[in-house]
């Protein structure tokens, strides 16, 4: 059985309406040589393609986590 390392960083993206920008975000993320990272994106009620993307890189890295929330602002998803 592979150990758990405890992860000592976690990002959290607040995302809205970011779909130009998401994966270049995320990717940028992923491309570092430290690994011992969570990222938690927190999805600010966006109405364009955030969510899906979030999603699928939710379902392809176990480091990621997403979160939906209705709008309430960028101070409320960092919180």
């Amino acid at each position: 059985m592979k150990e758990m390392k405890q992860i000592e960083i976690s990002l959290i993206i607040p995302v809205y309406n970011a779909e130009k920008y998401l994966e270049r975000c995320i990717a940028s993320i992923k491309n570092q040589t430290y690994n011992n990272y969570e990222v938690i994106l927190v999805n600010d009620g966006s109405i364009d393609a955030s969510e899906r993307i979030c999603k699928e890189y939710q379902q392809e890295d176990d480091r990621v986590r997403y979160i939906y929330q209705e709008n309430a602002g960028v101070a409320e998803a960092r919180n």
